[in-house]
């Protein structure tokens, strides 16, 4: 079932994060920005994925890892791209040290000016 979602996903071209962010805002409905059984249900059905009310709830135990009965962002965004492999992981640790200018274990607005300087920007005249 989990394989069907994502093919049908990838149809749709919505498989990057922004498609998937886009799914997840569209399924929920009430805006408290996680997704229970109903919305899953038929936000799965608008998006042309037909799973009866047992299979939906059956995928969405997969989805809710922290079994609250709902899935949040992070929570569908896994489930449907999968844990980031080691490459992106470095990467992504060696941005935010560079980001953290102070090595304080944050990054503020601060650390960011300190390192990007705007009138540089193609865009800035």
């Amino acid at each position: 079932m989990l394989s069907d979602i994502k093919a049908r996903l990838k149809e749709l071209g919505m498989f990057g994060i922004r498609g998937v962010a886009h799914l997840f805002k569209s399924m929920d409905k009430n805006g408290n920005k996680q997704i229970d059984i109903n919305e899953f249900y038929w936000g799965l059905k608008e998006f042309g994925v037909n799973l009866t009310e047992e299979d939906a709830m059956s995928v969405l135990r997969v989805f809710d890892k922290d079994r609250n009965g709902t899935i949040s962002f992070e929570e569908f965004l896994r489930a449907l791209k999968g844990d980031l492999n080691n490459f992106r992981v470095n990467i992504i640790r060696k941005a935010y040290e560079k980001l953290d200018v102070n090595k304080d274990g944050t990054v503020k607005l601060d650390d960011i000016a300190r390192l990007y300087d705007v009138s540089r920007h193609p865009d800035v005249v």
